[in-house]
């Protein structure tokens, strides 16, 4: 039996008796049991890593290697100015939020380098960066 190689087989189709199968999953796993990925897609012009020093991209890489070895549970326990997370409103938010995620009443800040902020939105598993700190105070006011 000669093989095409330029022709590939199609995919395999799984079988699952339901055309819900995949949201049924994901509405039954337990998110947090899951390690976080992490977007940079929707990231705000002046806010990004191209604007921070080398020492504070060093950091921010770090620290998204360090949270990628935890679950999202373990980071909801961590202490705050840690590797674990807050919550912010929305309404403290100093610049203008995407439009994506313009009804989010809440988001989500992750410390980087000290406690200079990411600040962003979780869905699912998926933590989307919106703003990086680069001088205290930039995103939101810390008082």
């Amino acid at each position: 039996m000669t093989r095409d190689k330029n022709k590939r087989g199609s995919k395999p189709q799984l079988n699952t008796g339901s055309s819900d199968f995949k949201s049924s999953i994901v509405a039954t796993q337990d998110h947090n049991t899951l390690t976080p990925k992490f977007c940079l897609a929707h990231i705000v012009s002046g806010y990004c890593l191209q604007h921070l020093n080398v020492d504070q991209q060093a950091a921010f890489a770090i620290s998204l290697q360090k949270r990628c070895a935890l679950t999202w549970k373990e980071i909801t326990l961590a202490p705050r100015h840690g590797l674990g997370l807050e919550t912010l409103p929305a309404a403290q938010i100093k610049p203008t939020i995407p439009e994506p995620f313009s009804d989010r009443r809440n988001f989500i800040v992750l410390r980087y380098s000290g406690k200079l902020p990411m600040v962003g939105v979780r869905i699912v598993d998926v933590f989307h960066v919106l703003w990086i700190e680069r001088t205290y105070g930039d995103v939101y006011d810390h008082s």
